[in-house]
């Protein structure tokens, strides 16, 4: 079992390492160099205007945020749809595997968990009054926190009963209460809860693993749920194979075509972008998140760096919409001149870019503690606009045609 954790490791891994070319790409590490300045930058001053004293709010909001980031990172089992019948002689040494699953998923997180911790240390060292050695012990609590929580669901492989509504109900409250305990009243005492809890759920796991058979469709279905997260936020940056956009018929918007009937490739563009999810919803995601940002933004820097990365991150992922006819052969022979595709392609994206940015610049205009260096924000955005459908799409086509 060793040698099949090793080996799908190894390919998994691998995997990551090809694709992190295309998700750090020069474009989106610079625009993410800006996006951390401009967050940190407000992080700084919020921090820097907490008062001596802690404020009533601060202890709830930091256990809000600990117990949410016990979710951030899952098991990753490895597991194939294949090993349901070419894994089944090796069942009873599943057991095995999965320590090895867990040990791998544990050190990521834990990981995960000291950067999460680092950003929330100006906020706990300086808010809260703590000193450092209190934030160590409180990283020592969410880690093995988050322990207990992966090796509850390696448990849930073999006694599907953990996965019950009370079950669970129970747990989270057992976590939230070990935070209270160390935010409220004594972090020793939460770190003897946390390591507790720890022993409890690996006794239970070995107890399981000892009493029932392994889960094998259980397994595989949360695997592929965590691998399908995962693709889905690569396929923000590049193509995945694995991630197959539907298509549906959006009948009401058949309006919005009428006006493109005289042009054939912004006809097929255009519906193509309406009826496949993949590029209308990335679109209507990205714009989803970008306005939430955008509202609660705490300056205008801060808000003309969101509008312009996620203006960018828009055009750039809608680039592909480009390609999405290269397969037919009909769209070859059509007697039209090529110009005609490249020219109505950039039509389009300009179109939607420029819906996206009146969206964006209405939300940062329009709120309560509007100034005007607000209005910068349109100005600068609407000529990342003209780049993006300029410069950044003719290398694109020039590029992969």
């Amino acid at each position: 079992m060793n040698e099949i954790w090793n080996r799908r490791l190894k390919k998994y891994q691998s995997m990551l390492l090809r694709y992190s070319k295309y998700i750090l790409n020069d474009h989106f590490v610079l625009a993410l160099l800006f996006f951390a300045g401009g967050l940190g930058l407000a992080y700084s001053n919020f921090v820097r205007n907490l008062p001596q004293k802690a404020f009533w709010w601060e202890q709830p909001i930091l256990i809000i945020i600990l117990f949410l980031l016990l979710h951030v990172g899952k098991l990753a089992s490895l597991l194939e749809e294949a090993d349901k019948i070419f894994l089944l002689p090796k069942d009873y040494q599943m057991k095995d595997y999965l320590k090895l699953a867990l040990k791998h998923s544990t050190l990521v997180s834990c990981a995960t968990q000291l950067i999460c911790m680092l950003v929330l240390a100006p906020f706990i060292l300086r808010g809260l009054q703590w000193s450092f050695g209190m934030w160590c012990t409180l990283l020592v609590v969410q880690c093995l926190l988050k322990l207990s929580c992966l090796t509850l669901v390696v448990t849930s492989a073999y006694d599907t009963n953990v996965k019950q509504f009370l079950q669970q109900f129970c747990f989270r409250l057992t976590l939230l209460i070990v935070l209270a305990v160390g935010l409220y009243l004594n972090l020793i005492l939460s770190l003897l809860f946390s390591l507790i809890l720890a022993v409890v759920t690996n006794y239970f796991f070995n107890k399981a693993s000892q009493r029932h058979v392994f889960k094998w469709n259980d397994v595989v279905v949360y695997e592929k749920g965590r691998l399908m997260t995962l693709y889905r936020f690569i396929n923000m940056f590049t193509d995945v194979p694995q991630i197959v956009g539907q298509t549906k018929r959006r009948k009401i918007f058949d309006f919005l075509l009428r006006s493109t009937s005289g042009n054939i490739y912004l006809f097929l563009y255009s519906r193509s972008f309406i009826r496949q999810s993949s590029f209308s919803g990335l679109f209507l995601r990205l714009l989803f998140l970008a306005g939430i940002i955008i509202f609660f933004s705490p300056n205008y820097l801060f808000s003309l760096l969101i509008a312009c990365l996620f203006l960018y991150l828009i055009g750039i992922q809608l680039f592909g919409l480009y390609l999405t006819f290269e397969d037919n052969v009909f769209t070859h022979i059509y007697p039209i001149d090529e110009s005609q595709q490249s020219f109505a392609f950039k039509k389009l994206l300009r179109k939607i870019l420029l819906l996206a940015w009146i969206i964006l610049n209405v939300i940062a205009v329009a709120k309560p503690l509007f100034k005007v260096e607000y209005l910068l924000i349109p100005v600068i955005s609407l000529g990342e606009i003209y780049l993006i459908t300029g410069i950044f799409l003719r290398n694109y086509i020039k590029k992969n045609t």
